[in-house]
């Protein structure tokens, strides 16, 4: 079951690639989520492995993961923390055999690694992962219990903060009190209004409760 803290939010700020793709302005994700009168906690890199992965997500009630994905026949994985090494495949044999992981230029999960360690009701919430593909997430969190689930359906790159802006501008929506969907047009409004309505920002993609607020 989840050890959730009563009536304390709690939210998780989850970056496994920060030596290669850095957060622009980190301590922004943190202010915006904290107005909102949220605990917030911060891992990086190593601190984001497969082991707190496993159990981890269940103490928070809205948790960003910040990472990168790539395909293995057929199948999203997302990043996690921890080093390649050697052995690292022997180290992950068993998940590996579940394609729940696999090793390639990270140690990635899939959907069945959520699946397998969130059954229904463990989560619950606001998930929002800001990675290439990450919509096809989007099942598996809800069933495991996520008021609403937000993610991407299209590639892109972490390089050069343009998505860390695009998010916290969206956080700080939410934090003033905006749902799911007021906050997701707003953004479309402002990024229009900024950039023009033919710029190559991308679309949210957001499955749940439209009227959730954190």
């Amino acid at each position: 079951m989840p050890a959730f803290s009563g009536s304390t939010k709690r939210a998780v700020f989850l970056s496994p690639l920060e030596d290669w793709y850095q957060t622009w302005n980190l301590d922004t994700y943190r202010s915006v989520i904290e107005k909102a009168g949220y605990q917030v906690d911060v891992f990086l890199n190593g601190e984001v492995s497969i082991a707190f992965l496993e159990t981890g997500l269940s103490n928070y009630d809205l948790i960003i993961l910040r990472t990168d994905s790539f395909a293995y026949e057929g199948a999203d994985y997302y990043c996690a923390g921890d080093p390649v090494t050697p052995k690292s495949s022997a180290t992950f044999a068993s998940q590996i055999l579940l394609q729940e992981v696999h090793v390639s230029a990270c140690v990635g999960f899939s959907t069945k690694f959520i699946q397998h360690n969130y059954p229904s009701g463990s989560l619950r919430g606001l998930v929002y992962v800001l990675a290439p593909s990450s919509a096809n997430l989007s099942y598996v969190f809800r069933s495991a219990g996520a008021s609403v689930f937000i993610g991407y359906t299209m590639d892109f790159s972490l390089r050069w903060g343009r998505m860390d802006a695009m998010t916290q501008k969206y956080f700080s929506y939410l934090a003033n009190g905006e749902t799911v969907i007021d906050a997701s047009w707003h953004l479309s409004l402002y990024l229009r209004a900024g950039h023009g309505i033919t710029a190559d920002w991308l679309q949210l993609y957001w499955v749940g409760d439209g009227n959730y607020v954190i």
